[in-house]
């Protein structure tokens, strides 16, 4: 986009569903359960294996936090979300990307955070099922959780920047490398008068 702004986003959300990270210590909890119930090998072995695999994952953690991919722009015609379809990943949902509209987009919220910044786009109440997203019941998105567990199922599943969030239905991107007021003044420059951008102040 010209005219604009582009940002790498940090952590896994652009290139794993939403919820992906969470299985990683149920498979440490099931790995240590067969090794605490298990009669063989020794105890002392046991205990070093489950010790060498809780710090694995939270290496595995670590690494995939510290992700850094370049997939938020923001233009004169909306934002765009996602890895282009020239991107190398496997999965053709991966590679998609999500443009939303400034008319679709009713307010910003920018918070502060360590990394850099966490930015909230807000849909406005017209915007398009497509953007808003299908709200599942309880039951069905329980099942669509469970079947991340499946090997590579998440390669059918769209990244989690790419799907929207309920309560109210918005799109959130953890921007890393800007501070909140360039953010602030980059998005008021490119966002129409009606969108609303603000910054998150934490109450003391």
């Amino acid at each position: 986009m010209q005219d604009g702004v582009s940002a790498p986003v940090i952590g896994p959300s652009a290139i794993l569903p939403r919820g992906y990270l969470w299985l990683a210590p149920i498979w440490y909890l099931g790995a240590a359960a067969a090794l605490a119930f298990s009669r063989w090998p020794p105890i002392w072995f046991r205990m070093t294996a489950a010790v060498g695999l809780l710090c694995a994952l939270i290496i595995f953690v670590l690494a995939l936090n510290s992700v850094t991919t370049r997939a938020f722009a923001a233009g004169q015609e909306g934002v765009d979300l996602g890895l282009p379809h020239s991107s190398r990943r496997r999965g053709k949902l991966r590679r998609g990307m999500r443009h939303l509209p400034w008319r679709h987009i009713e307010r910003v919220r920018i918070a502060s955070k360590p990394y850099g910044a966490r930015v909230e786009l807000i849909l406005s109440p017209n915007a398009s099922l497509a953007l808003r997203g299908f709200r599942h019941g309880p039951l069905r998105r329980a099942w669509r959780w469970i079947l991340l567990v499946i090997p590579f199922w998440y390669l059918l599943r769209p990244t989690a920047l790419t799907s929207p969030l309920d309560g109210p239905p918005r799109y959130q991107v953890n921007v890393r490398g800007l501070s909140v007021d360039e953010l602030r003044r980059m998005l008021r420059a490119i966002a129409p008068p009606d969108v609303t951008v603000a910054v998150l102040v934490r109450k003391r």
